[in-house]
């Protein structure tokens, strides 16, 4: 076995995605039991109804869930009567989404359920620090979406760096000699 190697283990992602997945799990088996939901259930009925007419593709920007993700819960909540899809009238191809009344009766039952967990989870902070905490999440997602363009331009050139590097050389002129 190797000597323990010096390596940073509290990046702020990491432990920002352990802090999640610990609260959504709890969070979730809480719905589950009180609403019949699931914790990303709550997200996107919360979502749509503070954004009635949402777009599916700015339900999929701002929920955090994976793309094709979204879609099948989006489905599942539709199937069961909990959200409304629209076709735009401006564009066919656009899909709005509304919350029916029994959505909005089950996401209003889950709101004072996540300010209680919520308010659980941080009772180890002070008021000031819950809200210096909130004040800096929102900064760092700002600055996030801020950069993301030069980040995706950056990412394409490393790409094509990457590929040019790898890609075999290319064949000699015809005509040059081989070396034997």
């Amino acid at each position: 076995m190797h000597a323990p190697l010096q390596l940073k283990t509290d990046y702020i992602n990491v432990l920002l995605d352990v802090a999640s997945a610990r609260t959504r799990d709890r969070g979730s088996r809480v719905y589950e039991i009180e609403l019949g939901l699931s914790i990303r259930d709550v997200r996107l009925l919360r979502m749509i109804g503070g954004a009635p007419g949402i777009t599916m593709g700015q339900l999929v920007q701002t929920c955090g869930i994976e793309k094709t993700l979204v879609s099948k819960l989006v489905g599942s909540l539709v199937q069961r009567e909990l959200v409304q899809r629209q076709i735009g009238n401006e564009d066919a191809r656009q899909i709005h989404l509304c919350l029916t009344p029994s959505g909005i009766d089950l996401v209003l039952q889950a709101e004072p359920i996540g300010q209680e967990m919520e308010a659980r989870f941080l009772d180890c902070l002070s008021a000031s620090e819950v809200d210096t905490l909130r004040r800096i999440l929102h900064k760092i997602m700002d600055a996030e979406e801020r950069s993301r363009d030069i980040f995706e331009f950056l990412l394409a050139q490393l790409r094509e760096s990457k590929a040019a590097d790898t890609s075999p050389p290319p064949p000699p002129p015809s005509g040059t000699p081989r070396k034997k």
